[in-house]
């Protein structure tokens, strides 16, 4: 057998395990932490893929570092998972505007070294790198030691642990993952990676052809700085962005759309600048004086919709190529891939689940196996494509157990065990809003069943409950739905059949779909983000679904993930205990047992 453990150290740190080139675990470090988007060296998510495959590190064939470069003062802050929007805002103030306007360089790292309610990454530990700005071969020292850091901690030999590019890692999982082994169109789009922020290539099992790169296509930046100018968090928020921008009339769209249009234009096949400002941050804040915030995120979402679409149907003439797979954190902008979807020469379009820098770790197992496979003559058949993405942790009867009994859950609420599915939607069909915390975590940024909070997709009064006592979040944003993959063609309007596993697409909804599950679409515009559900995926979640459609007609339900705001999705018993006694749930499922309020 051939191990491979793929690693991914910045924001989003993850883990993942590949046997013989079918992916056995996955899981993000911020799971283990309870910090969101945490960065770092993912000691807990490592530990937890050598478990589930049964071997120690010394059985590990390869690892697979992802990116060639990183950055270290970053890594050593998690500045995306620490900062504050008001650490953002100092951010610019303090380094940004005196290094591009003042010509002045300021020691990042003093800025932001001594919170004592931070906690820091130092795996690494080498205060060398820590001054911002990497020369080229201070990035290599750099490599160096991560390889050999990562090697004494594994247990491995340096030989067998190697880097692979940022960019490499998202076309090998965007494409391997997927169900397409034909050729395809490979398109990433984000922040930075390793050499860029925009690239296309040609993809097929046996050969990936890079076509052209960019480090002008800006559009990750674009909206990062937006988030933080409407007094959200980047690199967190920008889903919120995308939520609000249906509200936004279209005089006011139209006009902050101005401001953003003639920033960045398709030059070939690539998104370049056309007029470019010495910053996007404080350009953006001069020009938007007086706009109104809705306006300025509607305006934002027709520019990167007109401008995605026009990158990919340039780039799919080009290369004649009609299936494409997208991937990258600008990927995860569901409303632009909406768009794409709909282009005339556009046959089908794949986007992978946790499409950012999330999965790059297993991009890395990917890359990695691939070249393996290659450099021993042998073929590619054993590269499978995702069958689900349930890839975390499961918790025994005897693990939930000591949890009720160490928390006396029993003294404050009534517990019942072996609940049957027929049971559950009954309760969801009088009103209770439920969370399910069963079987193995899925992975990623979204809850697919096993971390879900559930309700009745009918009742828009549950859309109040869950945004004002359980998750805290913005009044604005919708909630999405899982639906039976024999109902869709009711709900959804989806004319190429796009597969959508994983809630990576947004659709169009039917007046049926309008009419029976109006709390789980977007209430302005009547799009819908589903997760189309095939029995096989997930048999229990499936059955309660199909009980709550005997009871009520309605093959769907309201899904989102179990964490309150601000925290990342739980990882178990003891993380979903923390959840009902922190908010309004009328009961949790913990694997076999219901937990419902006295």
């Amino acid at each position: 057998m051939t191990y491979v453990l793929g690693i991914h150290e910045m924001h989003e740190a993850s883990a993942a395990l590949m046997r013989d080139g079918k992916l056995v675990a996955a899981a993000s470090e911020e799971r283990f932490t309870g910090l969101k988007a945490d960065y770092g060296y993912p000691h807990h998510s490592i530990a937890y893929c050598l478990s589930e495959a049964g071997i120690s590190s010394v059985q590990l064939d390869a690892v697979a570092l992802a990116s060639h470069n990183l950055n270290p003062v970053l890594m050593k802050i998690k500045r995306g998972a620490n900062f504050s929007v008001d650490d953002w805002v100092r951010e610019q103030h303090s380094y940004w505007k005196p290094l591009l306007f003042e010509k002045k360089r300021v020691d990042y790292y003093s800025l932001f070294k001594d919170n004592p309610e931070w906690s820091y990454e130092n795996t690494y530990a080498s205060d060398a790198f820590l001054g911002g700005y990497m020369e080229p071969e201070e990035m290599k020292a750099m490599q160096i030691l991560r390889i050999s850091t990562v090697s004494g901690l594994l247990g491995v030999p340096s030989a067998r642990v190697r880097t692979v590019t940022h960019e490499d890692c998202h076309t090998f999982y965007g494409y391997f993952s997927s169900n397409l082994r034909c050729e395809t169109l490979a398109l990433t789009a984000e922040g930075i990676g390793d050499y860029s922020n925009g690239s296309v290539s040609r993809f097929s099992v046996h050969q990936q052809t890079n076509i052209s790169h960019t480090l002008e296509n800006h559009l990750g930046h674009i909206y990062q700085y937006i988030t933080l100018l409407l007094g959200m968090k980047p690199g967190q928020h920008e889903y919120k962005v995308m939520g609000l921008a249906p509200y936004s009339t279209n005089y006011e769209a139209s006009r902050s759309y101005e401001v953003f249009r003639k920033l960045l234009r398709v030059e070939g096949t690539n998104i370049v600048y056309d007029q470019a400002p010495r910053d996007l941050y404080f350009w953006f804040r001069d020009r938007f004086e007086g706009h109104r915030f809705d306006g300025i995120a509607g305006g934002l979402q027709r520019f990167t919709e007109e401008l995605l679409a026009e990158w990919v149907a340039a780039a799919s003439s080009f290369t004649r190529l009609s299936r494409v797979c997208f991937t990258g954190g600008v990927a995860q902008n569901i409303k632009a891939c909406k768009k794409i979807a709909e282009l005339d020469g556009i046959e089908d379009l794949y986007i992978p689940p946790a499409s950012g820098d999330t999965s790059v770790a297993i991009g890395a197992c990917y890359a990695e196996m691939w070249r393996h496979l290659n450099h021993t003559g042998q073929t590619f058949d054993s590269l499978a494509p995702l069958e689900n993405i349930y890839l975390g942790p499961e918790f025994s009867t005897e693990e939930v157990e000591e949890t009720l009994s160490q928390n006396k859950v029993r003294e404050h609420y009534d517990v019942t065990s072996n609940t049957s599915p027929s049971a559950i939607a009954q309760l969801l069909e009088q009103g209770l809003v439920i969370a399910r915390c069963s079987e193995r975590m899925e992975f990623g940024l979204r809850a697919l069943g096993n971390r879900s909070i559930l309700a009745d997709p009918r009742n828009p009064e549950s859309v109040q409950k869950i945004n004002s006592k359980i998750k805290y979040r913005d009044f604005w944003m919708p909630f999405t739905p899982t639906v039976l993959a024999k109902r869709q063609d009711d709900y959804i309007e989806n004319p190429k059949s796009l597969r959508c596993p994983y809630m990576t697409m947004a659709f169009d909804t039917t007046v049926q779909g309008r009419r029976e599950i109006p709390a789980a679409i977007h209430p302005a515009d009547f799009t819908v983000r589903p997760q189309i559900l095939e029995e096989a995926a997930n048999p229990e979640y499936y059955a309660i679904i199909g009980e709550f459609e005997k009871l009520t007609g309605v093959g769907a339900l309201l899904n989102t993930s179990v964490n309150l705001h601000g925290n990342p999705i739980v990882l178990g018993p003891q993380q979903a205990i923390d959840t009902m006694n922190r908010s309004a749930l009328d009961a949790v499922i913990i694997g076999r047992y219901l937990v419902t309020r006295k």
